[in-house]
């Protein structure tokens, strides 16, 4: 088991040399890769101390790292495209409230510099939840609003789309998308949208997944050859 490097040694490093560590992203093979925990400790100790250099630093690097948290969140929990059609509008307000959390709740502060992937997932589950009862609550109140007696004329001036048009392209997007979750695994899936629907790098959706860029490949190519022999005639 390797030795952790002491917080004392990153923190004695230049912030030319810091900023090096806090880009690699290669958690499973690169030895010189600062644990989220880490980054995370040493931004406390900066901010408390009142080095707002060294502070704001770390806080740039955890923001990039929760970001590419979210995205891959985002994706394996179905809050893209199922409740936010943007990715990067999904990772940014998953991303915002973990970081929210972290600053307002000082038992996740504590827990997240032990296990920082740990937290985050709770919390990203709680922002779920509450999207989720929001957007309930918001269809409650569409259905009240819809409650329109049959004789009121429509009042709308816009004219409307073809119905049979928009529910044809509805149910044809909604069957392309259940066969492709049927027949790709989650990671397969999470590979394949966040590499050719939102044309993020091999190494993000590798720091994404938590898995190395040739596992990426692998994903990539399970998931086209099955999309392959799925939808050609």
């Amino acid at each position: 088991m390797d030795t952790p490097e002491p917080d004392s040694t990153l923190e004695a490093l230049s912030s030319t040399a810091l900023n090096a560590r806090l880009a690699l992203t290669d958690w499973e093979n690169d030895t010189e890769f600062v644990k989220h925990e880490q980054v995370f400790r040493l931004f406390r100790r900066a901010n408390d101390s009142g080095d707002r250099a060294r502070a704001g630093q770390l806080s740039a690097a955890l923001s990039r790292r929760l970001l590419r948290l979210s995205k891959g969140f985002a994706v394996q929990s179905g809050i893209y495209p199922g409740n936010i059609d943007n990715l990067d509008q999904a990772a940014e307000e998953i991303s915002q409230f973990v970081w929210e959390c972290l600053v307002a709740r000082p038992k996740d502060a504590a827990h997240a510099e032990e296990y920082f992937g740990q937290l985050f997932t709770r919390r990203a589950i709680d922002f779920q939840r509450r999207l989720l009862a929001k957007k309930r609550k918001c269809q409650d109140s569409l259905d009240a609003l819809d409650q329109v007696p049959e004789d009121v004329p429509d009042s709308w001036s816009d004219p409307a789309p073809n119905p049979e048009v928009v529910l044809a392209t509805k149910q044809e997007h909604a069957l392309i998308v259940r066969r492709m979750q049927a027949i790709l695994t989650k990671q397969e899936l999470s590979t394949y949208v966040m590499l050719y629907v939102e044309e993020m790098p091999v190494k993000d959706i590798a720091a994404s997944l938590g898995v190395t860029p040739r596992t990426v490949n692998n994903y990539k190519n399970a998931a086209l050859d099955k999309i392959c022999k799925e939808f050609t005639p």
